[in-house]
């Protein structure tokens, strides 16, 4: 038989090993046990007593000592079943823990033009589809260095191809982002009007905030923190009803 599968019970190898033996052998004391498994005597009792404690084998007491014997196998099913609710009563904790981690505030910084591209892909990686992305202060400055407008262009293609959609606030309608993508219908904009530039921009989903410094020497400032993602919605909110179509 596969001993790998008695693990499943929690198991150790000396204690299959003694399992398997008492189911063969029949009622067995331990001196015996320990003969015929060739284990140490310390680890023989110490697997006979962990047995014991799981349920897997029983003794019985006689003038000359233990005599140790193993119950019906079909006992196996009510050691699983009795796993199986001690699992599941501690499942409502492990959540309330997670749910206390996803909670914590999680940050990065990318620098130079790597760190920036590894950023834009982790971006888009990360942003489900469908999903629909807030952006505040977008401006054609992004597209004054070649290699992260070449960089944002590829970016643009595969965020397309996952659905994204967009609620951003504009420098004007000169926005190369918006002449490239107007037509997907995908994005609902408004403008800043005309002399707004900025070489930054907040991009927001979900509980993630990305900052971007669109620049000779960009970066990135990368933060998950869900009240702190809410936070920059309600300053886009804000902006968003001041500025025009």
């Amino acid at each position: 038989m596969n001993k790998e599968n008695l693990k499943l019970l929690g198991l150790t190898n000396n204690e299959i090993e003694i399992y398997l033996f008492i189911l063969r052998e029949g009622k067995s004391r331990a001196t015996y046990i320990r003969k015929k498994t060739s284990l140490a005597n310390s680890r023989v009792y110490a697997a006979i007593d962990s047995l014991i404690e799981k349920g897997v084998i029983t003794y019985e007491k006689t003038p000359k000592g233990k005599i140790y014997d193993a119950p019906n196998p079909e006992i196996i099913k009510d050691l699983i079943k009795e796993r199986q609710e001690k699992i599941e009563s501690i499942i409502p904790e492990l959540k309330e823990i997670q749910q206390k981690e996803k909670s914590k505030t999680e940050t990065a910084v990318y620098e130079g033009f790597n760190g920036f591209k590894t950023a834009l892909y982790n971006f888009v990686e990360e942003c489900p589809i469908g999903e629909t992305v807030y952006i505040i202060g977008f401006s054609n400055q992004a597209y004054k260095n070649e290699k992260l407008a070449a960089l944002l262009r590829n970016i643009n293609k595969i965020s397309a191809s996952k659905k994204h959609r967009f609620k951003m606030i504009l420098d004007n309608k000169e926005n190369k982002f918006f002449q490239e993508r107007k037509e997907e219908k995908m994005s609902n904009i408004k403008f800043m009007g005309k002399g707004f530039k900025s070489p930054a921009s907040i991009d927001i989903f979900q509980d993630t905030t990305y900052i971007l410094m669109w620049d000779e020497n960009p970066y990135v400032f990368k933060i998950k923190n869900k009240n702190i993602a809410e936070g920059f919605k309600t300053y886009f909110n804000f902006l968003w009803n001041m500025t025009r179509d």
